[in-house]
């Protein structure tokens, strides 16, 4: 993926960016910067991770609660399939999606095998995956049609399968306008098991992003603050 590492296109007006599979999210979030965009899901290891990995694995982190994961802001892939054959995926009427499933091809047979086994098993699917906000890696059948039977996409039956499906070249991806505001709230516990009891309101608040700290993570954090001050005041006094 070193050498697939192109922002081949942004559209500022409709919100997208077109990217090959090996562009990091920092070096795609730096691009789209000066048009006060970002790509929202967020990884502790953005400065290395590539966008093809976290479509691979429907990557999602801090701020998922409001920015959701990878798979949410996918609006299409191009993928390359065993035996050369290349897909390219969007939302599509379902009308389109199952005449497409009608050509004796492999791109065909594809639509015709996911098309027809998630239309069947439409209800058992609902009654048994989860309904979570980070729910899970691997094949996302629920959400290959939207919740109104209109459209059919096999974007999301792609995205969390890590390359077991086919290899994904590019991307075209949403991206959220970058906010305005930040704010910063501390709040102050008489015990850990009151902060961990106060968690639903937090998620109910939408809090982009909760941290606890416990008095003893911080007193350790103080004292190695504080001991490698002196040792860095003791060297330079030497």
């Amino acid at each position: 993926s070193r050498h697939m590492n192109r922002i081949i296109e942004i559209n500022p007006e409709e919100g997208w960016v077109r990217v090959e599979a090996g562009v990091i999210k920092d070096q795609l979030n730096q691009y789209l910067k000066p048009f006060g965009y970002f790509f929202a899901p967020e990884l502790s290891t953005s400065n290395r991770a590539t966008l093809g990995g976290m479509i691979n694995t429907d990557a999602s982190g801090q701020g998922s609660l409001v920015y959701g994961k990878t798979s949410d802001h996918v609006l299409g892939v191009r993928a390359v399939l065993l035996g050369g054959d290349i897909l390219d995926t969007q939302p599509l009427p379902v009308e389109l999606a199952e005449t497409l499933g009608k050509s004796n091809t492999t791109i065909g047979r594809i639509y015709n095998t996911v098309y027809q086994r998630c239309r069947q098993q439409r209800q058992l699917i609902i009654d048994n995956f989860p309904k979570l906000n980070r729910f899970l890696t691997g094949y996302d059948l629920r959400h290959v049609f939207n919740d109104e039977m209109t459209e059919f996409d096999l974007t999301r039956i792609l995205t969390g399968s890590e390359g077991t499906l086919a290899f994904i070249t590019e991307a075209r991806l949403d991206i959220t306008r970058l906010p305005k505001v930040r704010r910063l709230v501390n709040v102050k516990y008489d015990s850990f098991d009151s902060a961990l009891r106060n968690a639903p309101f937090m998620v109910e608040a939408r809090a982009l992003s909760v941290e606890t700290v416990d008095y003893k993570s911080a007193e350790s954090g103080a004292g190695r603050y504080c001991l490698a001050f002196r040792q860095r005041v003791d060297y330079r006094c030497a």
